[in-house]
């Protein structure tokens, strides 16, 4: 049983170098870069990584008044008067990440201070 076990992963061990195929996490990587804070909102710069299976974006801003919703098919953008939460500096962002069947492939939530 151990020798099975160790010969499956040995084949797929050697499919994967010989396809050379490269597997990503979606949305590993996302940053986000606060700007223009003027004591009650700001602008947010989210930027993340390149994921060949997604096709577009969802990016919004729950404690925003109102509710912010953009989408995109880059990997960043920018999203103006950014609002934290009532009586606090923190704003709580997300970005979800669809492939070509407009199915969710991966969601970050972003907890962004914004008087930095």
């Amino acid at each position: 049983m151990k020798s099975l076990a160790l010969l499956a992963l040995l084949v797929l061990v050697i499919g994967v170098i010989s396809t050379n195929e490269a597997f990503a996490e979606p949305l590993d990587t996302v940053r986000t870069s606060v700007s223009n804070y003027n004591g009650d909102s700001a602008t947010v710069e989210i930027t993340w990584n390149h994921d060949s299976s997604a096709k577009n974006y969802k990016i919004g801003c729950v404690s925003c008044t109102p509710n912010v919703v953009k989408f995109t098919t880059d990997d960043s953008i920018t999203i103006n008067n950014v609002t934290p939460f009532p009586n606090g500096s923190y704003a709580l962002l997300y970005v979800i990440s669809y492939d070509s069947q407009n199915n969710i492939i991966t969601a970050k939530q972003l907890v962004v201070n914004i008087r930095q």
